[in-house]
């Protein structure tokens, strides 16, 4: 994914490069640098942001679900709990 490709499909999905950053678990300082094109979007994160496309995920949903999970697993147990 390119700088252009990367700036589109935050678009698409209504994202700042803060919230991306947030989302896949980087620096904002790394988004920005992906959206100038300093630096290529690596595979994983480039695949996880168009399949977020794809099924029309709403970006703030899924950050919450992570959210949920990260705190349950710091606790020692899972978000289903």
């Amino acid at each position: 994914m390119n700088a252009d490709e990367y700036r589109a499909t935050l678009a698409a999905l209504g994202l700042s490069q803060q919230a991306s950053a947030q989302l896949l678990g980087v620096d904002s300082r790394t988004a920005q640098r992906w959206a100038l094109a300093e630096r290529n979007v690596p595979r994983p994160a480039a695949r996880f942001l168009r399949y977020l496309v794809r099924v029309g995920a709403d970006p703030a949903k899924v950050q919450a679900m992570l959210d949920q999970d990260e705190t349950a697993a710091t606790r020692g147990g899972t978000a289903s709990e």
